[in-house]
């Protein structure tokens, strides 16, 4: 009979970033069955991800290199899940894995609202298998209004005295 087998933190955070990088290989979460922009997450939640947020991660990333574009390339049409264990097993850069489960999940719901995804009135959990089921959509661009043409004024001839 073989002993038992203990798994270790690390092993469990290697497993789930090998998954991750399964499902970012492929594109898009194909099992996702919500979106982003159905309220996933409260604003509390997204409170208390900005506290932490400005507590462990600003002092290295800046809010334009979770945001716009920047997200848009690296999450859009990927699960919650897959941005969770990226998360959960690569920051803080100086301690990775060091924050609590909630404490990733809060700072999740941080970034969907600094990329103006709407809030709900659930909170994301802090459950892989769940957050699985979410996958990330970008809200459409707002319709800028045409600004009107700015025409140079008049110039009335001026008379010599």
């Amino acid at each position: 009979m073989m002993p038992p087998v203990r798994v270790s933190r690390a092993m469990m955070v290697a497993v789930m970033c090998s998954i991750a990088t399964v499902g970012s290989a492929q594109g898009t979460d194909s099992h996702a069955t919500s979106s982003t922009l159905a309220g996933v997450y409260t604003p509390g939640q997204a409170e208390r991800g900005r506290i932490t947020y400005a507590g462990m991660c600003k002092s290295c990333h800046s809010p334009a290199s979770h945001t716009g574009a920047t997200f848009e390339k690296w999450w859009k049409g990927k699960s919650v899940a897959t941005l969770f264990a990226f998360m959960s097993s690569q920051m803080p850069k100086n301690n990775p894995g060091s924050l609590n489960p909630d404490e990733y999940a809060d700072v999740v719901a941080y970034l969907l609202k600094m990329n103006a995804m709407p809030t709900g009135t659930r909170e994301l959990v802090a459950d892989s298998t769940t957050l699985a089921t979410v996958l990330i959509e970008m809200p459409q661009k707002t319709q800028r209004a045409a600004k009107p043409k700015a025409t140079a004024p008049a110039i009335k001839p001026t008379r010599k005295p």
